[in-house]
C-alpha cells in the first residue's frame, strides 16, 4: 500500500505480504500492551511478563487480521477470481483482487466475509478470555485484548465509509438496485469521501482540546480514507477505459530487432543510446530468440560489453511472458504489475507485432485518469446484480 511489501508467506496460493509501516504498529501494540495496558490490568506481573505476553498478544492479533483478510480472499477464489497477494499495512490489510467482481452479489459476499470473520474471533476469543478467568491470567489478558479489538475492528470495517468492507457493502447494495456499477462506486466512493473528512475534522476536534495523539490518529485514518475512496472511484473509471482497449492498441510496432551475435556495446550504442529503446528483440530473420533489455545489459561489465553477444545477454523467449495482440489492456496493465515487467511482447498468429513497455502503458492510464478528473469522458462499469 505505501511501498513494496515484505513477502513472508504463501497460503491457499496467495502470496502474503507485509509493509515496513505493519512492523511499526506491530512495536507500538507491543509497548503499550507492554507498557501501559497489562501493567495496570495485571500489577503483579513484572516487566519480562508483561513484553512477553504483550508481544504475544500482538501477534495474535497479526493473525486475526491476516484471518480477516484471507475470509476475503478464499471467498474470491470460491467466486471465481484470482487473489495474487494480501498485503499487511499500518492499517489493516488489503486483499488484492485480480478484477472487480462481477455481479452485487458477488461484491458483498466478500465484503462482508471479512467482518463476518473478525466477529467470530472476538466471540470466540471473549470465550477462551472467559474460561480462562481465574485460571490463567495470561490467557485471560490475551483473548480479553483480542476479543475486544476485533470486536471494534468489526464495527469500524461495517461503517459505510468506502473502501472500507462496509462502504464496498454499501456499493453493492446500490449496485443491485441501480444496475449501475459505475453509479454504485461514484455514490459509495463520495460517502467514503464524506466519512474520511468526518474523521479528519473529528481529529482536528480532539487537537484543539488538548488530546493531541487521539487527534492525530483521527486526521491521519480520515485523511486515508478520503484519498483511497477518490482513488478507488478513480481507478474503476480507468479500468472501464482500459477494459475497451486491446494489447494491440497500446502496443508499439516500433521495436528494435537486432541478430544474435551483436555485440551488447553495439546494441547500446545503436539502439538504446542512440535510438532510446529500453528493450530490442533478438531475432534471426524471422525466428525470434529472446529479448534483451537494459536490465540484462546491466548485468555485465562495460569492459566486457564489446565482447559479448546479444544472444549470451537476452532473458530467451521461452522465459519472456507474452500476450496476445487481443488481450484486454487492463490485463495486460495487472499482468505488468503483478510480475513487474517493463515490457510485453504482443503476438498474433504465433508471431511478435508489437511491444508494451510499462512506460507507455503508465502514460496511457495517466491520460486516462487526467480525463477522469476532469470529467471528460464516460464509462460503464459491470451491471449484473
Amino acid at each position: 500500500m505505501f511501498g513494496r511489501g515484505i513477502p513472508i508467506a504463501k497460503l491457499f496460493g496467495i502470496r502474503i505480504e507485509i509493509d515496513l509501516s505493519w512492523l511499526f504498529v506491530f512495536a507500538l501494540v507491543s509497548w503499550t500492551l507492554a507498557d501501559r495496558v497489562f501493567p495496570e490490568e495485571y500489577p503483579n506481573w513484572s516487566e519480562g511478563t508483561a513484553w512477553t505476553v504483550g508481544i504475544v498478544a500482538a501477534l495474535l492479533l497479526f493473525g486475526t487480521v491476516l484471518l480477516h483478510e484471507l475470509a476475503h480472499a478464499l471467498v474470491a477464489k470460491a467466486r471465481g477470481l484470482t487473489v495474487p497477494k494480501i498485503s499487511l499495512f499500518i492499517f489493516g490489510g488489503v486483499s488484492h483482487l485480480g478484477r472487480q467482481p462481477s455481479s452485487a452479489r458477488e461484491e458483498f459476499s466478500i465484503a462482508a466475509a471479512g467482518p463476518a470473520t473478525s466477529i467470530l474471533i472476538a466471540g470466540a476469543s471473549i470465550g477462551i478470555a472467559f474460561a480462562a478467568s481465574g485460571r490463567n491470567e495470561y490467557l485471560e489478558a490475551i483473548f480479553s485484548y483480542l476479543g475486544f479489538v476485533n470486536g471494534v475492528l468489526a464495527a469500524f470495517n461495517l461503517l459505510p465509509g468506502f473502501p472500507l468492507d462496509g462502504g464496498r457493502v454499501l456499493r453493492s447494495i446500490i449496485w443491485g438496485r441501480t444496475r449501475s456499477f459505475r453509479r454504485a462506486t461514484e455514490v459509495a466512493s463520495g460517502v467514503g469521501v464524506a466519512f474520511g473528512y468526518g474523521l479528519l475534522f473529528a481529529g482536528l476536534g480532539f487537537i484543539l482540546f488538548g488530546y493531541l495523539i487521539n487527534g492525530i490518529w483521527f486526521a491521519f485514518i480520515g485523511w486515508f480514507l478520503m484519498s483511497a475512496a477518490r482513488a478507488e472511484g478513480q481507478s474503476v473509471f480507468l479500468e472501464s477505459v482500459l477494459a475497451r482497449l486491446r494489447a494491440r492498441d497500446v502496443m508499439s510496432t516500433d521495436f528494435a530487432v537486432v541478430p544474435p551475435g551483436m555485440s551488447l556495446a553495439q546494441v547500446v550504442d545503436e539502439y538504446m543510446v542512440s535510438g532510446g529503446h529500453r528493450a530490442v528483440v533478438v531475432a534471426l530473420g524471422d525466428q525470434v530468440e529472446g529479448i534483451l533489455t537494459v536490465s540484462d545489459v546491466r548485468r555485465y561489465p562495460r569492459a566486457e560489453w564489446p565482447h559479448i553477444p546479444a544472444r549470451q545477454a537476452m532473458t530467451p523467449k521461452e522465459r519472456v511472458i507474452t500476450v496476445d495482440a487481443s488481450t484486454p489492456a487492463i490485463q495486460v496493465l495487472m499482468l505488468v504489475g503483478q510480475n513487474r515487467l517493463n515490457q510485453v511482447p504482443v503476438l498474433e498468429d504465433g508471431r511478435m507485432v508489437g511491444l508494451i513497455t510499462r512506460r507507455e502503458l503508465l502514460d496511457r492510464v495517466q491520460l486516462a485518469g487526467e480525463l477522469a478528473a476532469n470529467g471528460t469522458a464516460e464509462a460503464n462499469g459491470p451491471t449484473r446484480a
